[in-house]
């Protein structure tokens, strides 16, 4: 429980702090996954909960990222999907094993200032998959 009010405390103080920068990237950068999901993930609280296959040992897993910032990346799963979150490094990538968007793998990214998906800020990815949306929409009615 202590985990879950640090977690918040850090996400909803960090801008007003000098150093909620640096508190923000070294939290992102805390937790590590890998696993090839069998089940949609699933919310509990403020836990990210994968339930899948551990590629590199092919054993059943249930792998836990704690944090909100992880919710970010529910749309864009599937099952088969293997979802990768290094240790060290502010990005989970998800790779599909069907196109998404004309692409196998979706990075979504927490910097001090917003999410970043694929390198987009949330609102030039909303506004990316409108226009992919009314492109695919045009091409199917003109056939």
């Amino acid at each position: 429980m202590k985990a879950i009010y640090s977690i918040l405390l850090l996400l909803t103080f960090g801008c007003n702090n000098p150093n909620g920068c640096e508190e923000t990237k070294q939290y992102a950068e805390s937790f590590e996954a890998n696993v090839v999901l069998l089940k949609e993930p699933k919310i509990k609280y403020q836990d990210f909960i994968l339930v899948g296959v551990d590629p590199t040992t092919k054993r059943d897993t249930v792998q836990l990222l704690p944090g909100r910032w992880f919710y970010n990346i529910k749309p864009f799963c599937d099952v088969g999907d293997t979802i990768v979150k290094q240790k060290g490094v502010p990005i989970i990538e998800v790779h599909k094993t069907k196109k998404m968007f004309d692409t196998t793998r979706i990075d979504i990214e927490l910097n001090c200032i917003d999410y970043f998906i694929n390198g987009k800020t949330i609102k030039q990815w909303n506004e990316f998959e409108e226009s992919y949306g009314n492109k695919l929409n045009k091409s199917y009615h003109s056939r």
